[in-house]
């Protein structure tokens, strides 16, 4: 049969080998060798282990070393009763090859047995030594390179590809894709560091919240002191199409528009532009003055961005509950009229029931004279009348009451006022999306356009007196800085994502190509995944209309964060550049506003464009609030968060994490899990 290409070199190398030839014909040793690499490895199936073979076949057996003398390779040939073959013969080149005169030995059964159990032996024992120096060459690359989930370094080169526990990446950012089919091996927690342990956990914090509140794709980037420590895409941007989550993938962020709109607000402020206590005719004269309670009344921007303007959210103001104290004021009134009216009309109705009495009287002496069978008929029937209406208005009367005691409650002045059918709050809540301008299709070209939404509506309160979180305020926001920037809308944002360093945060228009797009997604009824509804966002450019990924977010809180501490005493008072808005401004937008929290046992307030948590830590091994600021967003189909957790400046700046989370389903609150995710980070310091 003809050589493999793995046997040959082997058989080759065998056949030409001096020693071996010489050491066949001088002792019995040697011809076993010759026979297994001459006849054994000649007739084997090609082997894996080609180098392992190689290194085997390269045995040298030296006459000086091994070889007998002919004497006693004489008498050990005599006593097997193998004859001595002498024959000599010398090649013409250098070297010299012994040549067989007898090949009956190769014949024998005993040869061809012994020559097959060689090379089962030798195949045998290259493949347990490759093995063992495979398996020890491998623990040794994990022990150098241990395999860890880290973030990508190209953001644009990881679209579309497995980042969700199918794929694992070496510190240079190699990645290792494991196969679908097999177990996913997570790496030994002793061959991790502290960061890479935090990167473990806070996967599988985020993991979990995708699985428990159903998001069919999220996205999250963190930094700590301004360096991006860990970015990853979960699940799908795009179901239909199977493209997975990404750093790159491109969400709408919802009302986190506001604390960029805000940015831009207080920028005019601070070059001196625009005013936050003048009233907003001055910016936008066209808008019409308000009255509440039949008082004018002045909103300006700093209510505006406040939320405690009055000015209503989706959802029409209800006139029932602005008058609700009137009622019960005008029923006081009623009530002491009446009283005083009753006492005057009693005398009256007593002199005319004795009148009756005494014509019923007359009437009866007559009738006693007519005939005894007409008036018992009479009488009967009269009877049976009398008894079915009292009967009917007894029964009307008891539902009259009973209705009255349902739709009616008392308040506060003992009075009866209509009782109104308060819904859950998770009731309302789920029915916030379905009002109709959640899902306005229409485009509107101008903010004045969109104002004429809502600006002829009621306001809800005096303005400066309640808090009432409405997008449609910060539309009338937008209309303001037009006026101070004299510039549209959309242009002053452009340039504010422009200097910011937004490459990849937009305006959410419906018809420009912007790669990476992510599809939305809600539930139905029955918890089905459907795809979102089309809605246009032209109508609330400031307050929810902008389009980002979580690396633009995270650059934009920490622009923020680093102005918040730029004056901050750094390591040999070195210059540092301005952050983009000075100190001062930060922390006002950072500060609680009064009146702004919804409840009063509650850290969390508004300020101006942004919310925040105050400190707080009133007794041992009690709660501890940090000071952090945030901003969530819910819009068709998505929701967001981004959270600033700032720490005392020792050093350089910016010092503090920024998380930023999105995910394309709607009516997610991710505000806990990104503040979680945040204080494991600050701990990895």
């Amino acid at each position: 049969m003809p050589l493999c290409s793995v046997c040959m070199p082997l058989h080759t190398r065998a056949a030409t080998m001096p020693c071996l030839c010489a050491f066949t014909v001088t002792c019995w040793k040697h011809k076993m060798l010759h026979i297994i690499f001459q006849q054994g490895l000649s007739r084997c199936a090609p082997h894996p282990h080609y180098s392992r073979l190689l290194r085997l076949s390269n045995i040298a057996i030296r006459k000086d070393k091994y070889c007998l003398t002919s004497s006693s390779c004489t008498s050990l040939e005599k006593g097997f009763g193998q004859k001595r073959h002498s024959h000599y013969s010398t090649g013409n080149g250098s070297n010299n090859r012994w040549e067989y005169t007898n090949s009956q030995w190769y014949s024998k059964p005993l040869g061809k047995l012994m020559g097959a159990l060689g090379t089962v032996a030798v195949l045998g024992l290259g493949t347990v030594l490759s093995k063992s120096q495979e398996e020890k060459r491998s623990c040794d690359s994990e022990a150098a390179h241990p395999v860890v989930e880290t973030r990508v370094k190209n953001e644009e080169a990881e679209v579309g590809r497995d980042v969700v526990g199918t794929e694992r990446r070496h510190r240079c950012g190699e990645a290792i894709v494991i196969p679908q089919t097999g177990p996913h091996v997570e790496p030994c927690d002793e061959k991790l560091s502290r960061h890479e342990q935090t990167v473990k956990k806070a996967r599988q914090i985020l993991r979990r919240f995708a699985e428990e509140v159903g998001a069919p794709g999220l996205v999250v980037g963190v930094t700590v002191n301004g360096r991006q420590v860990w970015t990853d895409g979960f699940g799908f941007a795009d179901l239909e199409n199977g493209v997975r989550c990404s750093p790159a993938t491109v969400m709408r962020i919802a009302s986190i528009s506001k604390s960029l709109t805000m940015t831009a607000v207080a920028k005019l402020w601070e070059d001196g532009k625009l005013d936050l206590d003048a009233p907003i005719q001055k910016y936008i004269p066209n808008f019409p003055k308000k009255t509440y309670n039949g008082e004018e009344v002045t909103i300006t921007t700093r209510h505006l961005v406040s939320h405690k303007s009055g000015i209503r959210h989706y959802k029409l103001n209800d006139p029932q509950k602005n008058s609700k104290k009137k009622g019960c004021a005008q029923s006081n009134d009623d009530s002491k009229a009446e009283s005083q009216t009753t006492s005057d009309k009693g005398k009256e109705a007593t002199t005319i029931s004795a009148e009756n009495d005494k014509a019923s009287k007359k009437e009866e002496s007559l009738k006693e004279k007519e005939d005894v069978s007409t008036e018992s008929q009479t009488k009967k029937e009269k009877a049976v009348v009398t008894i079915s209406s009292e009967n009917e208005t007894a029964s009307s009367s008891k539902d009259v009451k009973e209705e009255s005691k349902n739709e009616t409650t008392r308040c506060s002045c003992g009075n009866r006022v209509p009782r109104r059918k308060h819904k859950k709050k998770k009731e309302e809540e789920e029915d916030e999306f379905d009002l109709k301008e959640y899902h306005i299709k229409e485009e509107f070209e101008t903010v004045k356009d969109a104002l004429k939404l809502f600006q002829d509506d009621e306001l809800f309160f005096k303005p400066g007196e309640g808090y009432l979180y409405t997008t449609h305020g910060w539309t009338v926001v937008s209309a303001v800085v037009e006026a101070a920037a004299q510039q549209p809308f959309t242009e002053v944002v452009e340039r504010l994502f422009y200097e910011l360093g937004l490459s990849n945060t937009y305006l959410d228009m419906p018809s420009p190509i912007i790669h990476n797009r992510a599809s939305y997604y809600i539930r139905d009824k029955h918890g089905k995944l459907k795809n979102a509804p089309y809605v246009d966002n032209s109508y609330k450019w400031a307050g929810g209309g902008f389009l980002s990924t979580v690396g633009d977010l995270c650059k934009f809180g920490n622009a923020m964060l680093y102005s918040s501490q730029q004056e901050s005493k750094g390591e040999g008072n070195t210059a540092r550049l301005p952050g983009y808005l000075k100190a001062s401004t930060i922390w006002q937008l950072w500060t609680p506003v009064k009146g702004t929290k919804r409840k009063d046992w509650v850290d969390t307030a508004y300020g101006m464009g942004w919310q925040t948590v105050t400190n707080r830590h009133s007794h041992p091994f009690c709660r501890n609030s940090r000071h952090h600021a945030l901003h969530s967003g819910a819009a068709v189909g998505a929701s967001s968060v981004l959270l600033v957790l700032p720490q005392e400046p020792n050093g350089g700046v910016p010092q503090g994490v920024v998380v930023a989370l999105m995910a394309n389903m709607q009516g997610v609150s991710m505000s806990k899990v990104a503040l979680e995710i945040a204080e494991l980070f600050e701990k990895d310091q």
